[in-house]
């Protein structure tokens, strides 16, 4: 596949990364069978992100995406060595709402990545993204053209994807381009994400498997975020 040899030909120790974290904001997240709730554990995880990135990779850019029935612009791609604070900010505000939607999400992503000119009629994607907010002090999203960066999505759930078309269309597009795609389920059981739609929507590795994980504990998925603060190593 195209773009994994694009993600082979990355030197990691040379290339920078822009990665979009993509948090599941629905109802269900504030479930305290994670104490205190499942998005408490996926805000700490993402904040152990932004820590291991400034530490081990601090020219790389990260934004952040909430999604629930829509999809909100949280904070656009920035350097991490400038926009710790702001980034951190972002993810305190974040808010949920009802339904989860993965496709809203994705798209999001993909205009981030790629600056993609809205149609007049999409409506239902013109709703998303007037959404979006920026604080006066945070950076508006630039294009991300640079080839020797490598763009990465890590998309977090604790439930399955119910509102809007299929995700997997646009999963294909951003996978083509070269995007990266991480899916974490998240929660009491495996039993409550969609698994099989998940793993469609993840990257596949060159020895076939699939970036995608279950977690069922609060420790393991700060640990998973560690790893997935890393860039990603050429085999």
């Amino acid at each position: 596949m195209r773009y994994l040899d694009f993600a082979n030909r990355i030197q990691a120790n040379k290339a920078t990364e822009t990665l979009l974290t993509l948090i599941d904001l629905s109802p269900s997240m504030e479930d305290d069978d994670w104490k205190p709730s499942r998005k408490a554990g996926a805000i700490a995880a993402n904040e152990e992100l932004i820590a291991n990135k400034l530490r081990h990779h601090p020219e790389d850019r990260m934004g952040i995406i909430g999604f629930g029935s829509n999809a909100e612009l949280l904070h656009p791609p920035v350097c991490l060595g400038k926009g710790e604070n702001s980034l951190r900010k972002a993810l305190r505000r974040a808010d949920g709402s009802g339904g989860t939607n993965f496709t809203a999400a994705l798209k999001l992503a993909e205009t981030c990545f790629f600056s993609i000119p809205l149609k007049s009629h999409d409506n239902s994607l013109l709703r998303v993204l007037s959404e979006i907010f920026v604080e006066p002090d945070v950076p508006k999203p630039a294009p991300v053209r640079n080839r020797h960066s490598l763009n990465r999505i890590i998309m977090l759930t604790d439930g399955e994807h119910n509102q809007g078309g299929s995700p997997l269309n646009i999963a294909a597009r951003l996978k083509k381009a070269g995007v990266i795609i991480d899916c974490i389920g998240i929660g009491g059981s495996s039993e409550e994400v969609d698994e099989k739609l998940l793993k469609q929507i993840a990257s596949v590795n060159p020895d076939g498997s699939i970036r995608y994980c279950f977690i069922g504990d609060q420790k393991q998925l700060l640990q998973e975020y560690q790893t997935l603060a890393r860039h990603i190593r050429a085999i």
